[in-house]
């Protein structure tokens, strides 16, 4: 369907008809789309055209071909989420450990130095120790004078190692993640950080957790349409277990009284004051809280932004859960909540679908006798690393399509939803002592790397384009700068999860919408650009040479050929 005619068919005002144009160029589908789209009428194209620009998200700053083709929608457009569906059965893309973003990266020459000065040193990495996260450092190192050595090297090496993300969390909310995974710390001084499991302490110069909030309400600031949700799991403390096992005495302030229904409630006819609560049920609210939550919650109401528990997200729609994470209503602008079990770790409200028997890492010791290569690694595309990826791939899948069980320990969607309002895919690659240990002294990777080569992500987009999944609720990213747009894509654009329903006569989603365009980040080792160097050079002094020969031919070759024209010799 031609654009231009289109607009030309529909009969409005010259004022309307440029709004059409411009709506038309922005807003429709691509025409790099034409091909697998349904044919969709004048009228049709012109109401798709009004609610994609009406009622979307729009990235911006969107200037790069990159970013533009991860979308399905010209111009980094997608519709907004469909606020009737329930929580449970909207889409999410989640940024795995999203404060990693802020962790300074190095260059390659400080982690190989590093990994050097272990191997100087006299230590090994062979002494790790898995735990419930994947993994415990302390044995790492076991050579002499372990306490200055190791701690030389241990944080600039296992920080660099364990970045999952690139970023601030506002790049990363820009990159399509819509739920952060977050792991709190609270430090002797009453600050608090963030970990990644007891491979890194993100340093307090890095990020602190009111730094973090403070981005999250600026891209919400940003994008007031768009609901944003911050996951706790895994608080610790830098005193230990005695710090979060006492609990504390204090006012319950969860932002918004409940009703009966639990769901939040803020009507003027229902306040008696301008905060939106009600002044009897503040004044006698008060609960015994364990001190690290008491502690979470002084920071998000400083902030001002919602922290609930998981009940309270249990069982409700995308626009109830919008109006308990409405920040207009503490003057601010957008949707965005905090939410864990309010126990004493700070649990995920979800089923987190981490089977430690069945995890697939990205290196790994082959057990293949009959193999050449010892090891399997998921970078190697065109060997081992296609059975890891084919292992990952089944990973996920089982995580959505498998029977319901609350099992912790096996895959599947939560049986309970009334427990386990969210269910989580991890696809990502996992870690575990003998994946770190190959990854550091054999690859020279880190996890960044290990995502990037492998092109894991694209991976991940194509399964969910493709439709394998029989629903998708949180699906766990690691470095969503790399293509995590592309995901946001196809999982807004999914049937029924958006604004645009089947009820509509210009209902288009899912396959029906070409697949985005994604960037496979390859790098090209440095031999190969050398060779690439010396034939592209060979070819042009080739060229060069042959022009040269030509011209001098032309102007001091056999005359006999010329003839002589109107006095001009030809």
């Amino acid at each position: 369907v031609g654009r231009n005619r289109c607009v030309r068919r529909a009969l409005v005002p010259w004022t309307m008809m440029r709004a059409m144009k411009l709506l038309a160029a922005t807003s429709a589908i691509s025409v790099r789309q034409r091909r697998k789209r349904p044919r969709i009428g004048c009228l049709s194209f012109m109401f798709l055209s009004i609610i994609i620009y009406t009622q979307a998200f729009h990235r911006a700053p969107c200037k790069k071909i990159a970013v533009k083709y991860q979308f399905q929608f010209s111009e980094c457009y997608a519709p907004n989420i469909n606020q009737d569906l329930y929580l449970n059965e909207a889409s999410f893309v989640m940024a795995h450990d999203a404060a990693t973003g802020y962790i300074h990266s190095k260059n390659k020459n400080n982690y190989e130095n590093s990994i050097n000065a272990i191997a100087n040193s006299g230590g090994y990495v062979e002494s790790w120790e898995d735990n419930d996260d994947g993994m415990n450092y302390n044995n790492y190192y076991d050579g002499q004078d372990q306490g200055s050595t190791w701690n030389k090297v241990s944080t600039g090496l296992l920080a660099l190692y364990g970045k999952t993300q690139v970023g601030s969390v506002y790049q990363q909310l820009n990159d399509g993640a819509r739920a952060l995974d977050l792991r709190p710390k609270i430090y002797n001084n009453g600050t608090i950080g963030f970990h990644h499991g007891s491979l890194i302490n993100i340093p307090l110069t890095s990020i602190t957790l009111g730094g973090l909030l403070d981005d999250a309400k600026q891209w919400c600031n940003d994008n007031p349409k768009e609901l944003v949700i911050l996951f706790h799991h895994e608080l610790t403390h830098e005193a230990g277990y005695n710090a979060l096992s006492s609990e504390v005495y204090t006012e319950i302030d969860d932002f918004y009284v409940a009703d009966d229904d639990g769901v939040s409630t803020n009507d003027d006819e229902e306040s008696s004051n301008d905060n939106g609560y009600n002044d009897d049920e503040q004044k006698s609210s008060y609960s015994y809280y364990y001190s690290g939550i008491a502690k979470l919650k002084q920071v998000y109401r400083d902030h001002g932004i919602p922290y609930y528990p998981c009940d309270m997200l249990s069982g409700i729609t995308v626009g109830e859960a919008m109006g308990l994470a409405d920040l207009s209503k503490l003057g601010g602008k957008g949707y965005l909540l905090a939410v864990d079990r309010h126990d004493m770790y700070a649990s995920f409200c979800g089923k987190a679908n981490w089977a430690s028997d069945e995890l697939v890492t990205c290196h790994s010791k082959n057990e293949e006798r009959d193999e050449t290569s010892q090891y399997q690694m998921c970078t190697d595309r065109k060997n081992t690393g296609m059975n890891k990826l084919s292992a990952l791939q089944e990973y996920v899948l089982a995580s959505a399509n498998n029977d319901a069980t609350d099992n912790a320990y096996e895959l599947g969607p939560p049986a309970d939803e009334s427990y386990y309002p969210f269910n989580q895919i991890q696809g990502f690659w996992q870690v575990d002592s003998t994946s770190v240990t190959i990854g550091v002294t054999h690859a020279a990777s880190t996890l960044l790397d290990d995502n990037r080569r492998s092109n894991v992500n694209a991976e991940m987009v194509q399964l969910a384009y493709d439709q394998k999944f029989t629903k998708i609720n949180l699906f766990a990213m690691d470095n969503v700068a790399l293509n995590g747009n592309a995901m946001f894509s196809v999982l807004r654009n999914g049937c029924g999860q958006s604004v645009i329903t089947e009820d509509d006569e210009y209902f288009v989603c899912g396959k029906n919408l070409v697949m985005p365009h994604m960037n496979v980040s390859q790098r090209l080792p440095l031999f190969w650009n050398i060779i690439l160097i010396v034939v592209y050079s060979s070819l042009f002094i080739m060229v060069s040479v042959m022009l040269i020969q030509a011209f001098g031919l032309r102007d001091h070759g056999p005359q006999d050929h010329r003839v002589e024209c109107n006095g001009v010799l030809i």
